[in-house]
């Protein structure tokens, strides 16, 4: 799994962001998840590219996406009309509608939580079929008003009390589910899940701060109460609780979530505070 070759972010060289290979090392997705399973993520179950040996999607640049597009500052993106198949998740400065893919790490001493990546019927062959035949949503990321991405938990557990803090403020990302299953796989900690319900009491599908509101309150949930013992030893700088050297709640930010699969979704997440990990401290 890739955190056993984690680079401490102040070690980190960064290039100049616009190819593919950028997005898959220095993007969201793929330091929570690791550049491999990001790229079978995006490019093969996602966007829908023939996954091969020699890996042609990376080696001859079949996918280049954009990056920072106008309007869209930090961004990786590419055009809705190229993938037609799949949701629209941004409006650039041109009018022209986008799919984000990720969003390059802007601070060099940010700590993205790292976990595992959740796929249905894990190990057996049907998984990747599964994966490759569903149709996913684009990610969702919690886009502010001053286009810059994340909210730490207290403020996103409230978000719609503070006026329009999110850029996309009456967009409903996941219109026409009734429900879907929030997965953490936090390093060292049994996977767990939680069921969201997409729909308001008037039955009409959820806004995106109502969802940003659910998701945080999901993780916090787990954060501060659900997460059980530490069942892997291996990643101390990932120990959860109180005191010095453990994750609390108010170290996390939320900077949007990723659909795993027909009904799962789980958590982008950075820690707040900014250098090495706590445990390292």
């Amino acid at each position: 799994m890739h955190p056993s070759s984690y680079t401490p972010e102040y070690q980190r060289t960064y290039p100049s962001f616009g190819r593919l290979s950028d997005m898959l090392s220095f993007g969201y997705v793929a330091q929570t998840f690791g550049p491999i399973p990001a790229k079978r993520h995006i490019c093969h179950n996602l966007l829908g590219y023939t996954e091969d040996q020699d890996d042609l999607v990376v080696n001859l640049e079949l996918l280049r996406p954009d990056y920072s597009y106008p309007g869209l500052p930090g961004t990786f993106s590419v055009p809705h009309t190229l993938y037609s198949h799949l949701r629209c998740n941004a409006i650039a400065a041109d009018g022209t509608s986008r799919i984000i893919l990720d969003y390059g790490i802007q601070n060099l001493h940010t700590r993205v939580v790292e976990q595992g990546l959740f796929a249905p019927y894990a190990g057996l062959p049907r998984s990747q079929a599964e994966l490759q035949n569903a149709q996913l949503l684009s990610p969702i990321f919690f886009i502010r008003a001053d286009h810059t991405v994340g909210l730490t938990l207290e403020l996103a557990k409230s978000v719609d009390a503070h006026g329009q803090v999110l850029l996309y403020n009456n967009w409903k990302p996941m219109e026409g589910k009734a429900s879907i299953k929030l997965r953490i796989c936090w390093l060292g900690y049994t996977p767990w899940q939680t069921q969201i319900q997409l729909r308001n009491r008037r039955k009409e599908p959820i806004t995106l701060p109502r969802l940003v509101q659910l998701v945080a309150s999901g993780v916090d949930r787990f954060l501060r109460y659900e997460h059980g013992q530490v069942t892997d030893h291996s990643y101390p700088e990932w120990v959860i609780g109180q005191g010095h050297h453990g994750i609390s709640a108010s170290d996390v930010e939320l900077v949007g979530v990723m659909a795993v699969s027909m009904g799962s979704i789980m958590p982008i997440m950075r820690l707040a505070h900014r250098g090495l990990p706590l445990a390292l401290s």
